[in-house]
């Protein structure tokens, strides 16, 4: 499952590059010479110099071209880089979840073991086990089923705190969704204004005049918008991760408790 939602959310990124690279390139592209003007020009007039139009954009150029608004959008996108890497990090199922340690709980359980439980959780350090130690700590060894309801608290009040500190971090690339896309329009905003300040200074006969200004605005909503894809693509990514840890994680501690207060429990 989590292999399916890491690629999908890799074909949606290449998507978006691919639709942002032909619009970055269409708009680079020379334009072709006008075929009525060629036709109206006499057949003996001298050939006009070869227009020299510069066919490539660096992406420093482009950056630059944006204005000031780039500042807070380059800080957006050096953040959401960082948070993507730091989830990688943390909200891993295989981290999370050690499914080998789980099986030996339930052995351990089943023979109601809780000394080795106890153990087994202890020397893993994962989201699973620290919630069922703290459940571990509730259980009476001479009425594992009269204490049930004590461990379950214990453990769905810890898994609750655990989840929370995961999903801390989780939460900052959905700010960053809702940012870049405000800073990305704000740049827009001051663009225009510099376009309509030359225009009414009369510069709406001088397109390159205002090229400069456009060329802002639209760069600055372009940036906003794919920092905002990517945050919201691997926001959901790793949501849907600690979601589904969860789920299981529930799953588990049930079959751990049934297996406990089915068997003779051994006091730690």
């Amino acid at each position: 499952m989590e292999r399916k939602m890491f690629f999908s959310v890799g074909l949606l990124m290449v998507m978006a590059f691919f639709i942002c690279s032909t619009t970055f390139a269409q708009g680079a592209a020379p334009a072709a010479p006008a075929a009525a003007g060629a036709a109206a020009a006499p057949a003996n007039a001298p050939a006009a110099p070869p227009l020299k139009v510069e066919s490539t954009v660096s992406l420093w150029d482009l950056i630059k071209s944006g204005g000031w608004a780039m500042w807070p959008l380059g800080a957006c996108s050096f953040a959401t880089i960082g948070l993507i890497i730091l989830n990688f990090q943390r909200v891993s199922m295989r981290k999370m979840l050690p499914l080998d340690v789980i099986g030996r709980i339930k052995a351990a359980a089943a023979s109601g073991n809780l000394q080795e439980m106890h153990e087994l959780a202890v020397s893993t350090d994962s989201m699973f086990t620290r919630a069922l130690l703290a459940g571990l700590h509730q259980v009476n060894p001479e009425d594992p089923v009269g204490s049930r309801a004590q461990v379950e608290q214990a453990i769905g009040e810890t898994a609750g705190q655990e989840e929370s500190r995961y999903a801390f971090y989780v939460n900052f690339l959905s700010l960053l969704t809702s940012m870049s896309p405000m800073w990305g329009l704000l740049g827009t905003v001051s663009g225009m204004i510099g376009a309509f300040s030359k225009i009414g200074s009369g510069g709406m006969g001088k397109p390159e005049m205002l090229a400069k200004n456009i060329g802002e605005a639209l760069v600055c909503t372009a940036s906003g918008l794919l920092i905002a894809i990517t945050a919201m693509g691997f926001y959901f990514l790793f949501r849907n991760i600690l979601n589904s840890v969860m789920s299981q994680s529930e799953v588990h501690f049930s079959e751990i408790l049934d297996k406990l207060v089915r068997g003779e429990t051994k006091p730690m």
